[in-house]
């Protein structure tokens, strides 16, 4: 969902957009972020976790967009998105009062509301019923992993030590991308080739420290930037 948390609608459809878009593949994914003030912690490890409260549902208004793991945001699949948990961790999800119970895949951050500890995509939404109902409470439990990923997650924890960026957005049109590169010093536009497009990355700074790239981070999404966030600098 972007950089600014927001409100709600009365119906429990997400109204605020979240922070990313992230790569699941490596260390980027468990790098802290910052939502209105407040920095959230992605877990290394989820095994044995648990969690209780209020699930929400998010719709068309993303439909087509990026997910917080670079994913384009299917609202008809059954996916969610959650603060910390880490991306592509398989959830259970229970409804609390009619006892049904889903299968979700993590690849987004939210809700920033509080109180909601789950955002569900339309697609599980609608399999755990909770359209019209907008939230709902629920118990989260996530799945054992094989011991395969487990290895291949370890191996792939990051940790504070290292360079950070600021990313300020990303781009289809290389034009665009130097047009935007051209309003901050010390940037430059970073090409990933993404599935069967090439994608341009637009990255501020090479900071050693966190806490100096959040600084950075800050002033960018003043400027107007407010998808901007944190990456380990290539």
């Amino acid at each position: 969902m972007g950089a600014v948390s927001g409100c709600a609608s009365s119906s429990g459809e997400a109204a605020y957009s979240h922070p990313g878009p992230e790569d699941d593949s490596g260390p980027v994914a468990s790098l802290p972020y910052r939502v209105d003030g407040h920095v959230y912690y992605p877990l290394r490890d989820s095994s044995g976790f648990s969690q209780e409260g209020i699930a929400s549902w998010y719709g068309r208004d993303f439909h087509g967009k990026p997910t917080s793991n670079g994913e384009v945001y299917d609202m008809y699949s059954v996916t969610a998105a959650h603060k910390t948990l880490p991306f592509n961790t398989r959830v259970q999800v229970t409804h609390q009062e009619n006892g049904k119970s889903i299968i979700v895949r993590i690849n987004d951050r939210g809700p920033f509301v509080g109180g909601r500890v789950i955002d569900l995509s339309y697609g599980a939404a609608r399999k755990l019923g909770i359209i019209e109902q907008g939230t709902t409470p629920v118990t989260l439990r996530v799945l054992r992993e094989k011991s395969s990923a487990l290895r291949r997650r370890a191996a792939t924890r990051p940790t504070r030590q290292g360079n950070f960026a600021v990313q300020v957005g990303v781009f289809a049109n290389p034009s665009n991308a130097r047009m935007v590169s051209r309003r901050f010093p010390h940037s430059r536009i970073q090409p990933v080739q993404q599935n069967d497009r090439k994608i341009y990355k637009v990255l501020v700074g090479n900071f050693s420290n966190y806490e100096t790239a959040l600084g950075h981070m800050d002033q960018i999404r003043l400027r107007g930037f407010d998808r901007a966030f944190i990456v380990l600098s290539p």
